[in-house]
């Protein structure tokens, strides 16, 4: 058996790999410059490691219900929002256009009088393995510990990322998560509340994800089993990723193995657009991309469009050639569905605030196996055009089961950023 999850700046898999930028001091908590797939692609840097066969996959083995868009809205025709009031923390409301289920998880104004609670980011996991736990980020105050089916508060979480979303959930075990620390690589348990170091990178002041939070030298490849490193490539400002196979690593457009020997470049025009790396029921790797326009060979042109790192073939699965309009502004991608391969998410706020339009403030949750799209809701956030800025676009983040997905709102461009979770009618507890 084998479990994964994709993240920005880390991703632990199968083959035991990380991939790391080494680089020089310093640092921020996020904002514009913690936008790192804005500047990096599929969000930077990764971590493998797991044991395992690279290649098999494994659906919804965590107790939480399969992925499956029965029931759910799968057209390309509009459906307008219509008001809906803001519901109480902890509270449920049906989304009137799609159906959905949306439990509301925070409220900073009372829970701590801060201006946002939200996912990390859109490429990072926020649930643990099997789902019963859940990280999300205050900003000015760290990362907080949830329940992961309840939505109760539990504790802060004692942790020093090198930036926000720099912190990965171990893909099998429940009670483990990673992140650097200096030039250290940090085991931390949640439920003793404490770190252990891995492995010490050599030659570098600082090791993170990449691009964010500082400006990077190299990049390389950790393998976690036999605690080596792959030779290092020069790569300013960036950091690879290992795809889940844990065969391949992705950096800006090029693909490589884990001895970071080149494989192929693919034919992206803009490989620094927002992008997850995922996988194929095939245990095929993937990155997963918003893509304005083709690339040099006419590579495909939408909101989510899929490059096969295996092979380098591109296909549409969300935009013109599916029926869906020219990839709006403002869109995220996440497939670090571990249990779910193929499952992506996607969050876009659009050229409208108003979501009147298609795509326009609307969450899909798309099966990229199989090209089916459901569209589960309007996040009802007005991003980068509201009074938190960057801090209120939603970054929706699949659970690794994709029964849920998880996504901040300002709710209608209201003065605070709070966490909601959409669940599924496949979702079980």
């Amino acid at each position: 058996m084998h479990a994964w999850a994709a993240i920005a700046g880390l991703v632990l898999l199968g083959s035991s790999l990380v991939s790391v930028a080494c680089g020089d001091d310093g640092g921020s908590e996020g904002g514009d410059v913690g936008d790192a797939g804005a500047d990096s692609g599929a969000g930077g840097s990764s971590v493998t490691g797991t044991g395992g066969n690279a290649g098999s996959v494994h659906y919804g083995g965590n107790g939480n219900g399969e992925a499956d868009c029965a029931g759910l809205i799968t057209d390309t025709d509009a459906h307008p929002m219509s008001a809906l009031a803001k519901p109480d923390r902890l509270a449920a409301v049906t989304d009137p256009e799609f159906g959905t289920r949306i439990v509301r998880v925070t409220d900073v104004a009372s829970d701590s009088g801060g201006d946002a609670i939200k996912p990390m980011y859109s490429t990072i996991q926020a649930w643990n393995a099997d789902e019963t736990r859940l990280i999300l980020y205050e900003v000015g105050g760290g990362h907080r510990l949830y329940d992961g089916h309840t939505y109760e508060f539990i504790r802060d979480l004692s942790i020093a990322p090198p930036d926000l979303e720099q912190v990965y959930w171990h893909p099998a075990d429940p009670d483990v998560l990673y992140y650097a620390d200096g030039n250290e690589l940090i085991r931390y348990s949640v439920s003793e509340d404490s770190g252990t170091s891995l492995h010490i990178f050599g030659g570098c002041n600082q090791v993170s994800g990449g691009s964010d939070p500082m400006y990077t030298e190299q990049a390389f490849v950790y393998h976690l089993d036999t605690d080596s490193e792959s030779d290092r490539v020069d790569a300013p400002d960036l950091g690879p990723q290992v795809g889940p196979s844990g065969d391949t690593v992705y950096l800006a457009g090029d693909v490589y193995d884990g001895s970071m020997t080149l494989l192929r470049t693919l034919d992206l025009d803009n490989p620094y657009d927002h992008a997850s790396l995922g996988q194929l029921a095939n245990g095929h790797d993937t990155l997963n991309i918003v893509a304005f326009d083709p690339g040099s060979a006419g590579s495909g042109v939408g909101t989510l469009v899929v490059f096969d790192l295996t092979t380098g073939d591109d296909f549409v699965v969300v935009g013109q050639d599916t029926g869906y309009p020219y990839p709006p502004s403002g869109t995220h991608i996440s497939a670090v569905a571990h249990h779910a391969p193929g499952w992506v998410a996607v969050s876009v706020v659009g050229n409208d605030a108003d979501g009147q339009d298609v795509l326009d403030n609307e969450l899909l949750l798309a099966d990229t196996n199989t090209g089916v799209v459901c569209r589960i809701g309007h996040h009802r956030s007005h991003g980068r055009d509201g009074p938190q800025g960057y801090w209120a676009e939603p970054h929706a983040s699949v659970s690794p089961s994709a029964t849920r997905v998880v996504f901040g709102s300002d709710w209608g461009g209201g003065e605070t950023v709070d966490t909601y979770v959409v669940e599924l009618p496949s979702y079980e507890h």
